[in-house]
């Protein structure tokens, strides 16, 4: 098969999964992963896909709707440094609401143990990292399923979260805007975290270097309605450029 033919099919496949991964086209078009590498190395250049961890993305997509294991590969070690400090705001008998974030689930690998907790989510892979700690009780709540990001939304998930008490909600989201806060491109799911705001007695916003100063295009989090704002040491002369004033920051 000549290079234009297994690009022009790249491509396609791309628009039809918003995403293509190197292993799975490697045996799709039986060529080697290097092969497809080189290829989408191409259509990278031509400006055609976006390329991440292990395969590309379609172009006309953000980050944030890219699948839940293609956002856990980016800024990896960002996220971590973040979820272990976070997760030292984790007091004895408290109900604990988790995003279906990739920096949440990092946030749930770091749970600290010996505290009796109750762990409250819609992501279905925060559910799978929690369900062999006998010394949490998990939650999951329900909903419609949305497979690419792994989670529920909707509106049976809006009103479990009412039927709850929370202690403290920790969230990420598509970006952060001085004046407007915190948003996500998806309507959907910035109306649920905006419900959490709402019911939560204490907000922490965990995001990494990338998303300060992003735009979004739904927006469920002003600044004052964020307790602490976590980010990682890149993130920190953006804090500092008085973007963020008033708020309380702290830097993993």
């Amino acid at each position: 098969m000549l290079a234009i033919e297994r690009q022009r099919r790249i491509l396609e496949r791309a628009k039809q999964e918003r995403a293509v991964r190197t292993q799975e086209l490697a045996a799709i078009l039986k060529v080697t992963e290097e092969t497809v590498r080189r290829d989408l190395d191409t259509l990278s250049r031509q400006g055609l896909l976006r390329r991440t961890h292990g395969g590309a993305a379609d172009v006309s997509i953000m980050i944030d709707e890219l699948s839940q294991s293609d956002r856990e590969v980016r800024q990896a070690d960002e996220k971590t440094s973040i979820a272990k400090h976070a997760a030292k705001h984790v007091e004895d008998n408290e109900t604990i609401v988790l995003d279906a974030s990739s920096t949440a689930l990092e946030f749930a690998r770091h749970l600290p143990s010996g505290k009796s907790l109750r762990v409250v989510t819609y992501a279905h892979s925060v559910v799978e990292k929690l369900s062999i700690r006998s010394d949490i009780e998990l939650v999951l709540l329900g909903g419609t399923y949305e497979a690419k990001g792994r989670r529920f939304r909707g509106m049976l998930t809006e009103m479990g979260i009412r039927a709850l008490r929370i202690d403290r909600f920790f969230f990420s989201g598509g970006g952060y805007h001085e004046t407007r806060g915190i948003g996500e491109p998806s309507a959907e799911e910035a109306r649920l975290k905006a419900t959490i705001i709402a019911h939560a007695n204490w907000k922490c916003a965990i995001l990494d270097h990338t998303k300060l100063g992003r735009t979004t295009d739904h927006f469920f989090a002003k600044p004052s309605e964020i307790d602490l704002f976590i980010t990682d040491s890149k993130g920190a002369d953006f804090c500092k450029s008085g973007a963020m004033k008033g708020m309380k920051v702290e830097i993993a």
